[in-house]
């Protein structure tokens, strides 16, 4: 998996010392993140009728701003960092990585197991080009006291619309326990080494060696991307250790 960062000596400083930066969604770039559910409002009204008092109903406003509610509490109790399949996607590295100036982590998750709470809550973004209808699954939250497909909620808010696809994103989230504290966007401790740096094809020459000193002694290989004399649109990769 692959990190597109800007550079910054913070962010450098987030590979020597193994921290990853988690977002709440509240602070994505899509206005839709973590949004990616609708509902049927009469359906929903009908259902609440017979288990909660009309006035109750009233107080909220309206059936929308009970439903948008439970989303919000939802949104509000998760966090996100994001990775890409791709290291030679041109859109990325233009839009993650301020135009090419900047650099590329690569993890290797495969060395965690799958007990670890990096794995075990990593998934893969889906891209449709509708959102998924929450109602039968809102009804279930209402009826049961504890069912498992209401985990469904946090994993079905990953939906994103089909434009975003290119990304090819997997997410790992972090469900809020009930003794923490409230989540903010923030640096976590991250278990896992990265297997190799990328440097972006503008990335400042002068700045590479600052970087080579910075990750001496980490034994994590540096590359740096290169446009390949080809006949497609293909980059090269030079070893700079």
């Amino acid at each position: 998996m692959y990190k597109y960062q800007p550079f910054e000596e913070n962010r450098i400083s987030t590979v020597i010392n193994y921290k990853l930066w988690f977002t709440v969604p509240k602070d994505m770039n899509d206005p839709f993140d973590s949004r990616g559910v609708c509902w049927n409002t009469d359906e929903i009204e009908d259902f609440l009728k017979t288990r909660v008092p009309r006035d109750k109903i009233k107080e909220f406003g309206s059936i929308d701003s009970i439903v948008d509610g439970a989303i919000a509490s939802l949104r509000n109790n998760i966090k996100i960092t994001c990775f890409s399949e791709e290291l030679f996607s041109m859109p990325m590295w233009s839009h993650y990585a301020n135009n090419h100036k900047g650099f590329c982590i690569e993890y290797d998750f495969t060395r965690l197991s799958y007990e670890n709470d990096l794995t075990k809550y990593l998934f893969p973004v889906g891209y449709e080009s509708h959102r998924y209808d929450i109602t039968n699954l809102f009804k279930i939250t209402f009826s049961e006291p504890y069912d498992p497909r209401v985990k469904l909620l946090y994993f079905l808010m990953n939906l994103k619309h089909s434009s975003w696809s290119y990304e090819k994103e997997w997410r790992i989230i972090k469900m809020r326990l009930p003794e923490e504290k409230a989540f903010k966007s923030g640096l976590e401790d991250c278990p896992l080494k990265p297997t190799a740096i990328y440097l972006g094809v503008n990335f400042d020459k002068n700045k590479v060696h600052s970087v080579k000193e910075k990750l001496k002694g980490l034994d994590i290989p540096i590359y740096a991307l290169k446009v390949s004399n080809s006949e497609f649109f293909e980059m090269d990769l030079e070893s700079i250790n």
